[in-house]
């Protein structure tokens, strides 16, 4: 049977554009579809544009520190609607950069949602291409709890288009991804409070990282709820959002804007991977 391509790569984040480029590099004949940006989580929504906020945080602390070191007071303002017009800059040149690469590799690039028809037939919007080896790198998604008033919230990826730094922000959950945007965006000036069902936080990781990391997080200032559970978000015209915690710390706290970092689960859902015999946990 002769295939409209040796190799089709589904999602170009940062395995498929890698998987992309050097199956092409053997000669073989490669395509690689996206329904969004290129450069998948890491890239528009994870790594890229959270370690440029966090370097701006930085900048936030060391100024904290300059009195220690024979600085005087400085009047200093932060823009954060300037921050995120450079980090979008930024992002555009390096999804302009893998375009250009994968041009250069002779990978053709479709954009387009992907399902299965069969184990070597795709559907993109309506157009059928065939493979010979089909490579699913789609990534994963945020979970969000299914509670009432989830709609109020955002996640990891929304938090970069925020047209404005809110006053008040709560965090629903204390992974890696939580506690990075905890400390950075309370350095940068926010009221953080973070809402987490277990005793300390980053659960997986060492018990005494976990304690030393939140002991220090405390003393700058960010309040945690533990062994606590977000249970309902209101939105009221005078508090703005109203969430409330139910557990060791019941409460019901206003904030801004609401941040669930609760996970993240794989984009595998309404994908067709049963008609090609793909079992999912």
């Amino acid at each position: 049977m002769t295939f409209d391509y040796d190799l089709f790569v589904i999602g170009a984040g940062s395995g498929g554009l890698v998987a992309a480029k050097t199956a092409a590099g053997f000669g073989v004949r490669v395509a690689i579809a996206e329904q969004e940006a290129l450069g998948g989580t890491c890239v528009n929504r994870g790594c890229v544009p959270k370690k440029l906020i966090v370097y701006a945080a930085d900048f936030a602390l060391q100024n904290q520190m300059a009195h220690s070191y024979g600085w005087s007071d400085s009047q200093r303002q932060f823009d954060w609607a300037d921050l995120i017009k450079s980090v979008h800059q930024h992002l555009e040149s390096i999804r302009h950069s893998y375009f250009a690469q994968l041009q250069n590799a002779g990978v053709d690039l479709i954009r387009g949602r992907v399902t299965f028809d069969d184990a070597h037939t795709i559907n993109i919007d309506d157009r059928k291409v065939t493979a010979d080896k089909i490579l699913i790198a789609v990534g994963a998604r945020p979970i969000q709890p299914s509670i009432p008033g989830i709609e109020y919230t955002i996640t990891s990826g929304e938090i970069f288009n925020l047209p404005y730094l809110p006053e008040r922000l709560a965090i629903i959950g204390s992974g890696y991804i939580g506690v990075e945007f905890a400390s950075m965006m309370n350095a940068l000036g926010c009221e953080v409070t973070v809402i987490e069902t277990d005793e300390m936080i980053l659960s997986g990781f060492d018990d005494d990282v976990r304690s030393s990391v939140q002991q220090g997080l405390k003393k700058r200032g960010i309040k945690f709820f533990t062994n606590s559970t977000a249970k309902e978000i209101k939105h009221c015209d005078e508090e703005g959002l109203l969430l409330n915690v139910t557990g060791d710390c019941p409460v019901n706290l206003a904030a801004d804007t609401i941040l669930v970092a609760t996970g993240r689960v794989p984009n595998t859902k309404n994908f067709g991977l049963e008609k090609v015999g793909v079992e999912v946990g």
